[in-house]
């Protein structure tokens, strides 16, 4: 069965301290990794849907101040929110209406920081309701521990097969 290769660019964006190099390591290594390199990190996922095989690779790019830079050149969106931080809450808001802005319809939600329950100053409320406004996904995890990451990885890459490739 041949292999469709497919490469993308996921910009994970988020306020200072929200987890954004913590969230990329367990995506890409299973495991928070201190001091990754604030580079594109690649991760190769291989899926089947609907009997057609992909391979895909994916550039995981860590952004803050600078995303509306580098906003247009990428897939996806994956958006950093600390749980103990309402204006993190309010970032979140303003970059993904600039995304949608810029008809980017690949954004993700990530609630960061759940094993801090007593510090949360967000609830799952209110990234439901982000979620609804913007016909997002929303997941929820900790970095810390590594609760709430099973399977975000193979439900993005099915929801961008789905929506974008097998569309065509």
């Amino acid at each position: 069965m041949p292999i469709q290769k497919l490469a993308w660019k996921f910009l994970v964006i988020g306020s200072k301290g929200s987890g954004k190099s913590s969230f990329i390591s367990y995506m890409v290594y299973g495991e928070m990794s201190p001091g990754i390199p604030r580079a594109m990190i690649k991760k190769t996922v291989t899926r089947e849907i609907d009997g057609i095989r992909y391979s895909v690779d994916i550039l995981f790019q860590e952004a803050d101040d600078d995303a509306e830079r580098v906003i247009g050149t990428a897939t996806g969106m994956i958006v950093v929110i600390d749980l103990t931080d309402y204006r993190s809450l309010e970032f979140a808001e303003r970059v993904i209406a600039r995304a949608y802005g810029m008809n980017k319809i690949n954004v993700y939600i990530i609630g960061n920081k759940t094993d801090l329950k007593y510090e949360a100053q967000i609830w799952k409320e209110d990234l439901e309701k982000l979620s609804s406004k913007f016909g997002s996904t929303y997941y929820m995890v900790s970095c810390k521990d590594g609760t709430g990451f099973e399977g975000i990885l193979d439900s993005i890459v099915d929801r961008i097969i789905s929506r974008n490739v097998l569309r065509k």
